[in-house]
């Protein structure tokens, strides 16, 4: 059974080649090396992935993996 996290993490590393150990929950987007661009394409791409609607306006105010997943998950996410 996957997690939120890991279905997170599964993006990160599909979409930007990321090293899956280095995808843990208290990571930040600058010690991934996301910039603000990025992180709009990470959303749009867990909004794809996941079905759920993620603005650029609530991605543009999260700063961690654990962010994402917290957000997903208040957001009904089902992990995949």
């Amino acid at each position: 059974m996957n997690t939120m996290h890991d279905s997170v993490a599964e993006v990160m590393v599909t979409r930007f080649g990321m090293d899956r150990d280095l995808v843990v929950t208290e990571a930040t987007f600058d010690d991934l090396g996301l910039d603000s661009l990025s992180q709009i394409e990470l959303g749009t791409a867990l909004s794809k992935e996941l079905g759920v609607d993620l603005s650029d306006d609530e991605m543009a105010e999260l700063s961690s993996v654990g962010d994402i997943v917290t957000l997903l998950e208040s957001k009904g996410a089902d992990a995949r």
